[in-house]
């Protein structure tokens, strides 16, 4: 993820895989992964399918699958 000015460039489709896996392997719909997150399920659909979202929410939902995957790695 890099920040140029006010956007960032991400790598939309391995972030969209790492996201639905971590949702799917945790039996979360969308709306259920959005509520989790304080987002919509409308965001968490962008984002499962690379679509441009903005970069304040990527950077919120990068942090917030970091904190999940770091918990998982550690039970």
């Amino acid at each position: 993820m890099e920040r140029v000015g006010l956007t960032m460039d991400i790598d939309k489709e391995a972030f969209a895989v790492a996201l639905k896996t971590w949702r799917l392997r945790n039996g979360l719909t969308q709306a259920e992964a959005g509520k989790k997150w304080g987002l919509s399920r409308y965001t968490i659909m962008r984002a499962e399918s690379g679509k441009n979202i903005t970069w304040e929410t990527a950077y919120r939902m990068f942090a917030r699958l970091s904190e999940e995957l770091r918990k998982e790695g550690q039970e």
